[in-house]
């Protein structure tokens, strides 16, 4: 069904005839013609900002340049606008490496969106439950590190969980929200591009997830009085070195 829109038309396939598995609720060069879906493009920024700011304060605060790599990820994550997950636990990591590789390999031969949805829930879930089996070992020993990774922890399931639910709602009822942006003002209708806002959860999620990693790591290191958990501009959590007046 065709539907009105009160946002600019542009000659659509600029670069071509399409090629990816799915295309999104975003209707394609609306914004820009050089680029189709325009916001599901420009918040994958959140991802490249949050993994810049972790390398720096790994390498500010001195920390294992393992999570350099993790955070390179993110910045691959973010250009591929995939999903990326950080552990110390090798057995586990290697698990769901294998897992997501299955995973993909099944994806391009079905080509199915719900199973990818499916497959992506259980692999947070598993990551969900070793997160507390390990937080539960750590509140028997360490009650300021349990408190401060139960923070870390809240803020990777909020972000997920919310990203998650937004990104089925776009596309269970993307014909609605389409209609929906249609009829606002240009200026009102990205404020409906859920999927946009899935990019943004799953950057705030991942960061969160590779944080928790750190700090588990000085945990287990028992050099964790040694460091404190911070907050950059309130908000987004960081660890490091603890101050001289502290």
């Amino acid at each position: 069904m065709e539907l009105g829109s009160n946002l600019p038309v542009v000659a659509p396939d600029y670069w071509g005839h399409a090629t990816s598995t799915i295309d999104w609720c975003e209707e394609n060069y609306v914004v820009c013609k050089y680029i189709a879906e325009f916001w599901n493009t420009v918040t994958n920024l959140a991802f490249f900002s949050l993994a810049i700011f972790g390398m720096w304060k790994v390498r500010s605060t001195r920390q294992e340049s393992r999570f350099l790599l993790c955070y390179m990820g993110m910045l691959i994550v973010g250009l591929g606008s995939a999903d990326v997950k950080a552990g110390t636990d090798v057995y586990v990591s290697l698990a769901l490496f294998a897992y997501s590789t299955i995973v993909t390999l099944v994806y391009l031969h079905i080509r199915k969106p719900v199973f990818h949805q499916v497959a992506y829930g259980i692999e947070i879930f598993v990551v969900l439950v070793r997160s507390t089996m390990h937080q539960i070992e750590i509140r028997k020993t360490n009650l300021r590190a349990y408190a401060e990774m139960q923070q870390l922890f809240g803020l990777g399931v909020a972000a997920f969980g919310v990203a998650f639910a937004l990104w089925n709602i776009d596309n269970i009822f993307c014909s609605n929200l389409r209609a929906i942006r249609n009829a606002l003002p240009m200026v009102l209708a990205p404020f409906f591009q859920l999927h946009a806002y899935w990019h943004i959860g799953t950057a705030i999620g991942c960061y969160a997830s590779i944080v928790y990693q750190q700090y588990l790591r000085l945990v287990m290191l028992g050099t964790m009085d040694n460091y404190r958990l911070r907050k950059a501009a309130f908000i987004v959590p960081y660890i490091d070195r603890v101050r001289k007046d502290e």
